[in-house]
């Protein structure tokens, strides 16, 4: 049995969305898709954070885009942010990280 959890968010017309999951046998994984293309996936045994990459491309301009998974709520949730060029934008913003 997999259990999903998924974010989304706009930025300047482009989609970002990050999928993570997790399993009975404390398998997890994470997932980041920039309008619906692949830019990185990790698949693991349980880990309490990761970061993901990505880019978006603007008028010529290369944007960097970077995810943080990680356990919020006293390590009892899985949370997100997404980050382009390091500026919060989406996920869980109100969230703390407990790693």
């Amino acid at each position: 049995m997999r259990f999903t959890k998924q974010w989304e968010t706009t930025w300047k017309g482009h989609q970002i969305t990050v999928r993570n999951w997790w399993d009975i046998l404390l398998r997890t994984g994470e997932e980041l898709l920039i309008d619906g293309v692949p830019m990185q996936q990790e698949d693991t045994w349980a880990k309490l954070s990761r970061d993901l990459h990505g880019q978006i491309v603007v008028d010529g301009k290369v944007h960097e885009v970077r995810v943080h998974v990680g356990s919020v709520d006293w390590g009892l949730k899985t949370g997100c942010h997404i980050f382009v060029d390091e500026e919060l934008i989406g996920g869980d913003v109100d969230k703390k990280f407990v790693a």
